[in-house]
């Protein structure tokens, strides 16, 4: 669905800029939707933390809500009423301290890519390539002698189908969020995909019966009805029911690039409950050509730090390109041409990192049926020590970790430090941005170095939690600048502001002889731009225009950034602002006000990552911009405002509407002028001394359409005639004049651009 541009305007000025946006001024309308924008319209997810205020609930529909037990606080998903002005509701109602958060309802979506049909002989590949079938025989044996646990995944998507042979037999009783009164049963397919790749990962492939049948159970808790309606608030609530109903596992083949609290919350309250969630990272958006516009960062919630990301790998083990990377990238499984079941118990190819998640998430499935005590944190951690590295980093944002390896998994031992050996400088591990690291330290001689590679400047944050007292150090060396410090981080935060590129930092623990573990946490956010503070219009930035590109360049570096610009215009002219964007990370928003004035233009009608552009006619004077994100995230990469501004050209033959005000023309002489519209006439009169032959030549900038010159003798006789336009930008009109007086008349009914026409009276020949 697409937020539309909304105006506020009743005088002409807004019918100008709809014109100069390219559309019309749409109304908000409550039932208004559009495919292209990945918003659901005028929808919202609040939480209170106690009662909603009744003044707030006048303002909105209540579609879904849910109470939090811990704090009696209230998660609702509303829709705004028809005649509430959004951007007033919003600004009243986020800054009011009883609202823990409100963010718009992003939408999620499952991205399967179709595939076509593989003639790779083995439809069931993928489990070779991850050792699973080698482990097999294992889970038989240990099944007999009974050292494995029930175990239960919840697949949150588009549900699954309850009779499919090949599920059947692993289903648990599951929930339909979208319409409680029915089973979540999946009449669009890729929930039930999804599912079968667990169960082929659990032995179930090929028509071969599982060993696990009777102990591993999948569990489908439908929050989408045909894959392209979902969103982030019944996603939440679908990790929520999961963990209600004693989930142990949660496989996410959905997402969404845009961070939202709500979300967060939900994979927080899931790892508490001891509840490994596993997230597709998401594949890469492209354009009609097919050219990759985005392949990274990864969706969230695979990006979160306690959710296990999952990119995924070809036939060939290399990574697929339309998969996407960067941080918070833990493993790889195959994601082309995955053989999986459908609706109506038939099968299928289908292709994406929706079908590399599900054999991560088995595999979690299989840790825990292994070692039931385990931790969320240490299931991650096993299946990322044992994963396949792609080459000698242990990780990088392409591969993670590497691929998945059953077999290693099920047989290991976990390591207390998955990390070493990383005692030195040179042997430094990479470390992800906004991610948890958990380690150990041997003795007070032991020391653990990281490494993180920083794109832009801005504040790292890092956090060390020991799981007993204990003095933590860290030294932090900055390779741009060749700084070091030493701190302590064995109390609050450290908050470091450092450049780009890249950073080492080395662990160690004073005065100790006994094992440390410890969890190391950095987050890293944005640097203040040079601007701030300008986040309202009273402290708007100043910018005095000049004719051409003026390029400013800002950050959002904190929650609900809004910059503020004040555009001084020197004389009336045409003005783009167009803000643009390097990542899907943003949704960008523009909003327009004339100075001292009520009337606004809000223009956000492009989706995540895309530019939004105005173009309009303006008077000298002030005009104030805004720039924001629609989800008011702090957003790692700076964004980009331009704006062009072309002054009016000044026309020195004014005023010239009539014959008898006609500018007087000489011999060779060339006279520039504009035509403001259909009324705006412009005159000229030349004089002829004897009888010659006059050439008049005119020329039309290009963008015009629709000018006329008529010739006129003294009488006013019309003479000649031409018309001009795009296609014909210059005429001359040649002339036998007797002695007298010529008028000349130029008028234009189509439309006019930027620049001026030039005309001249060429010396008799």
């Amino acid at each position: 669905m697409k937020k539309v541009v909304w105006v506020t305007w009743i005088c002409l000025f807004a019918v100008l800029i709809a014109s100069a946006c390219g559309q019309a001024p749409r109304e908000n309308r409550g039932n208004e939707e559009d495919s292209s924008k990945t918003v659901s319209h005028r929808e919202w997810v609040i939480k209170w933390k106690g009662e909603a205020d009744p003044d707030f609930l006048k303002t909105v529909d209540i579609l879904h809500e849910s109470l939090d037990p811990k704090d009696n606080g209230q998660t609702m998903l509303i829709r705004l009423k028809p005649d509430v002005d959004e951007e007033k509701w919003e600004s009243r109602w986020s800054g009011d301290p009883r609202v823990e958060y409100l963010h718009p309802n992003h939408k999620f979506k499952v991205e399967s890519r179709v595939s076509m049909q593989y003639r790779g002989g083995n439809r069931t590949y993928y489990l070779k390539r991850i050792r699973a079938e080698a482990a097999w025989p294992l889970l038989v044996k240990w099944k007999e002698q009974g050292r494995i646990s029930n175990v239960t995944v919840a697949v949150v998507d588009t549900g699954v189908d309850l009779s499919h042979p090949m599920l059947a037999p692993f289903l648990v009783a599951g929930a339909n969020l979208r319409d409680p009164a029915q089973p979540p049963q999946d009449h669009m397919g890729h929930g039930t995909r999804v599912a079968s790749v667990i169960a082929a990962v659990w032995g179930s492939a090929g028509g071969k019966k599982s060993p696990l049948i009777g102990s591993a159970h999948i569990m489908p808790i439908k929050v989408m009805e045909d894959g392209q309606d979902g969103d982030v608030y019944h996603t939440a609530e679908g990790i929520r029911e999961a963990v209600r109903r004693k989930a142990d596992v949660i496989v996410l083949a959905q997402g969404s690039w845009t961070y939202s609290e709500t979300m967060a919350e939900a994979v927080q309250e899931a790892e508490q409950a001891g509840v490994t969630v596993v997230g597709a990272a998401g594949n890469a958006s492209m354009n009609d050509n097919g050219d990759i516009l985005y392949d990274h960062p990864l969706y969230y919630p695979a990006a979160f730090p306690t959710v296990l990301g999952v990119g995924s790998v070809d036939v060939e083990g290399q990574r697929v390109m339309t998969s996407n990377m960067g941080s918070g990238l833990d493993v790889m499984a195959p994601g082309e041409n995955i053989w999986s079941a459908i609706p109506g118990g038939k099968y299928g190819y289908d292709s994406g990192t929706s079908f590399a998640a599900p054999q991560v998430a088995g595999l979690a499935a299989l840790v825990k049926e292994r070692f039931p005590s385990f931790t969320p944190a240490q299931i991650r951690n096993l299946i990322r020590q044992t994963a396949r590295p792609s080459g000698e980093e242990r990780w990088n944002i392409l591969y993670g970790f590497g691929t998945i390896d059953v077999y290693r998994a099920m047989t290991a031992k976990l390591e207390p430090d998955i990390f070493e050996p990383n005692n030195s400088a040179g042997k430094a591990m990479p470390m992800s941005t906004d991610q948890v690291y958990q380690a150990t330290l041997h003795s007070s001689s032991d020391a653990d170095w990281y490494r993180i590679h920083l794109f832009h400047p801005g504040t790292l944050v890092l956090t060390c939690d020991a799981k007993r007292q204990a003095r933590m150090r860290i030294r932090v060396e900055v390779e741009r600048t060749g700084q070091t410090g030493e701190y302590d981080l064995s109390s609050q935060p450290l908050f470091l502001t450092v450049p780009g590129g890249q950073i080492r930092l080395k662990v160690w623990a004073i005065d100790t002889r006994e094992p440390i573990s410890y969890t190391l946490t950095n987050a890293f956010s944005p640097q203040v731009d040079r601007n701030e503070n300008n986040d309202y219009q009273w402290n708007a930035t100043k910018v005095k225009l000049t004719p051409g590109l003026v390029p400013i360049e800002g950050t959002w570096h904190k929650q609900r950034d809004m910059d503020w610009y004040q555009l001084e215009i020197p004389r009336p002219g045409m003005l783009e602002a167009r803000l643009d964007v390097v990542t899907p990370r943003a949704d960008p928003v523009l909003f327009v006000q004339e100075d001292e004035s009520w009337h606004t233009v809000r223009v956000d009608v492009k989706s995540e990552g895309e530019e939004e552009t105005i173009r309009l006619h303006v008077p000298k004077g002030y005009l104030y911009v805004r720039a924001s994100d629609y989800g008011g995230n702090p957003i790692v990469e700076p964004y980009h405002l331009i704006i062009d501004y072309q002054p009016e050209m000044t026309d020195a033959s004014e005023p010239n509407d009539r014959s008898d005000q006609a500018t007087l023309l000489f011999p060779g002489e060339t006279v520039t002028g504009r035509l403001a519209g259909p009324v705006d006439l412009d005159w000229y009169v030349f004089q002829v001394t004897e009888r010659s032959r006059h050439t008049i030549r005119l020329q039309i900038p290009p963008g015009w359409e629709d000018v006329e010159m008529i010739l006129y003798d003294s009488g006013m006789r019309a003479l000649k005639q031409v018309r001009l336009s795009d296609s014909r930008r210059v005429a001359e009109v040649t002339h036998m004049m007797e002695i007298g007086n010529y008028y000349i008349r130029l008028q234009s009914s189509g439309k006019r651009g930027e620049g001026a026409y030039s005309l001249v009276l060429k010396r008799p020949g």
